[in-house]
Order: structure tokens, then sequence, then C-alpha cells
């Protein structure tokens, strides 16, 4: 008799988030739901953690932090192993043309909200492998990411060009055809550098990645985005608007993707969360946000543990270590000091220029700490203008004075 269908939950966190105290939304997320032998749960701490280390250990564990922070090293093993845990677990079943998956859900903050990203567009690209095809994972990521230069060639108008390496790797490991019930992020960073393969000015280029800013494999998509951030390797990363769900090659007559990316007051980490707990009240709305939406999209989380997390009930009449309500005036973190100041002097290139009222000289201008840009169909929580009534002084400049009503909720 075949296994039930399950939920398969992955959740990839940010540079420096582990398990520790102060936890972040992706690991609060984590343990908000259950895990049973129908819905089953990975966590992987993020690009270039800190892990507990001694000595001279301490100071190798932050030259890794750094070239996380900078170039993504390490990005390729998170996607990897989660990658790998897919393949381990996933089923489907039933005839080809209309078979019953598994559900994948995949939660992901900063960084690791960009290798959830990276690990949807693998699942769109290749597909999945069955677990006895476990030793070609690390071939399958290297297809995927050699695939867009050819498609790059195909795109310029070149109809010989090599159609890539992922097509190939399909027609030769015949995966199963995937698709992700559900992709929740936190404020996504992708600052992932490389040397510039066209030449040396200038040195290093943006990193880009097939399907990260879309993926028809994709059926529910939320992106919660901080209104504050302003330092310019955290430049938000956008979703495109009017994508559409196709769960496999085969599927006809797609339905438009549910996707929404809603703006919260706050900087990255008071969206992502992870900053000491009496102080994480303004992290708490995303939070809440994100998991009433993976509920609704299937996911399982107890009322009991989730509203313990969000701090609206104690876990027990006994429970002394409570976590803060959503709140208006909770403090938040400013992240511009120390060496993300010098970046903020370094000339920038007008394109892509985040905030349209800097002035230029040459094609070049000074980022400043310039505002995120609210453009598209983003929506704006509607704490945010609470919290504008609320807070005196709080009146971010990129947040309209009076927005149409698509725009806040």
């Amino acid at each position: 008799m075949a296994s039930p269908q399950k939920n398969i939950v992955i959740c990839l966190d940010g540079t420096g988030n582990q398990i520790e105290e102060n936890l972040s939304n992706v690991l609060k997320l984590y343990r908000a739901v259950s895990k049973t032998d129908t819905q089953i749960v990975y966590y992987d701490q993020g690009v270039g953690t800190l892990r507990r280390a001694l000595g001279w250990g301490w100071l190798k564990q932050k030259v890794r932090l750094i070239l996380g922070m900078a170039f993504g090293y390490g990005l390729d093993g998170n996607v990897l192993r989660a990658y790998e845990f897919l393949v381990r677990y996933y089923e489907e079943r039933g005839p080809k043309r209309a078979p019953v998956r598994d559900r994948i859900y995949i939660f992901g903050f900063s960084r690791g909200a960009y290798t959830a990203r990276v690990l949807a567009g693998l699942i769109y690209e290749i597909g999945i492998l069955k677990p006895e095809q476990l030793h070609l994972a690390p071939a399958a990521l290297m297809a995927y990411k050699q695939t867009i230069e050819g498609r790059r060639a195909r795109d310029a108008g070149d109809k010989n060009a090599y159609e890539g390496e992922g097509a190939n790797f399909r027609r030769v490991a015949q995966p199963i055809n995937g698709s992700v019930q559900f992709l929740g992020l936190f404020d996504t960073v992708s600052s992932v550098f490389m040397p510039n393969p066209n030449g040396f000015l200038p040195p290093f280029v943006r990193a880009r990645n097939l399907h990260t800013r879309n993926n028809p494999a994709v059926e529910v998509f939320r992106h919660a985005v901080s209104v504050d951030e302003r330092r310019r390797m955290y430049r938000a990363e956008p979703w495109d608007d009017g994508q559409f769900f196709q769960p496999s090659p085969y599927a006809t007559d797609p339905d438009p993707q549910d996707a929404e990316g809603r703006w919260f007051a706050g900087f990255h980490s008071d969206v992502g969360g992870g900053y000491e707990r009496r102080h994480s009240g303004a992290s708490q709305y995303p939070l809440i946000w994100m998991l009433d939406a993976a509920r609704a999209a299937g996911l399982e989380a107890p009322d009991r543990m989730v509203n313990y997390l969000t701090g609206i009930t104690a876990y027990s009449s006994t429970t002394t270590y409570l976590y803060p309500q959503p709140s208006l005036t909770a403090k938040l973190h400013h992240s511009g000091g120390g060496l993300w100041a010098l970046l903020e002097i370094i000339p920038k290139r007008v394109h892509p220029r985040m905030w349209p009222e800097r002035k230029s000289i040459l094609g070049y201008y000074l980022p400043l700490f310039e505002p995120r840009l609210i453009a598209g169909r983003g929506v704006v929580d509607r704490s945010v203008y609470d919290r504008i009534a609320e807070k005196r002084g709080y009146k971010p400049e990129n947040v309209p004075d009076a927005p149409p009503t698509s725009r806040v909720n």
C-alpha cells in the first residue's frame, strides 16, 4: 500500500541565524509546525553561520561569515543539503499524467530566502531526483547553475544556442516533476557577487540564478519586506507580477499564481526576527501574516503553539518563558552602523537605482542609505500606518502618505 500524501517543510535561516535563545521568524516557524508522519520538517542554519568554536576556530568562522555575506560562501552547500533532504523523502503516487504528490513548503529569511528561491528554481528547472539517484544531487545543482548561459543566448535570439545543461540532465536522469505548494520569504537578500566573466571592470558582478524572480512551479508565494532597511548590500529582491502556476510540463490552462509581497515596519531583522526576545515585538506582525497564509495553504501548525510563539497567549498556565505580543511601539534596530556606512559613500551605477531622487553624475551616484522604493503591487501592511499614527517621529519617506486602497491591508 502506498504511503499517504505528506507535507515536506524546508526552513532556511539567514546569515548568522542559528538555534539559540533569540529566534528568527524561520526558527519560530520551525518550532510552530507539527512534526508527524504526514509532515516532516527540515531546518538549516544560515549561510556563514557562526557555530560555536574555540580558539582560532572562532576567527575561521568569522571569515566564513564575511565571505558568506559578500560572496554567498556556503550557499551551494545550503541548497544542496535541502535538496538532498527532498530527494530522500519526496514521493509521487498514481499515474504520471495525474499524480498525487507530496506538498512542499519552503521558508527562508535574508540570504536563506534567496537560498529558498534557488531551491525552488532547482525544483522547476531540474525536478526532484529519485532516492536511488541521491548521489547525482551535486550534478543536478551544477546543471541548474550552468543552464543560465545557454538560456541567455536563446533569449538573445540565437535559436541554435545550446538549450542548457538543465534540459540535458533532465533528459538523461528522468527526475520527478516537482512543484512548490508554498514559498514564504522574509526580506530576501541576494547580495552574492562573483568575478566578472566578461572583463576586469567592474571586477565583480552580482550573481544571478534561474527562476529566482519568476517560477511557474510555485503555487503560493508570500514575501514579507522591510520598509526601513537601507543598506546597499541588502537591496530588496523583487518577484515578478502576473505569473501563472504550472505544476508540470503536462499541465494545461494554468491558474494565476497566488503571489503577494507585503511591506512591514522595521529594518531587516525586525522583519525576519532574531533580536532579543523582549525587543522583538515588531517581528511578530510578519510572522503572524506568514503563518496565516501558509496554514491556509495546508501547513499543519497547532493553534496552541502558534498563539504562544506569536505572543497571543501563554502556552500553559505555568509558562514563564513568554514571547512578546505584536507591538506598534516596539524598538526598531537600525542596521546601518559601523562598516556598513563606508559602503554608502562608494559610487554606484545609476542602473539599477533603488531611490529615484538620488542625483547622479556621469552615470554614478552615492547611495547614502537610499530608501527602498515601494512600487508595483506591493502591499503596505496596516500595521505600518498604525505605527505611524501611534509612534511619534516614525514616518518613513518611502511610505505613501495617502496610498491607494489596494496598497493597505
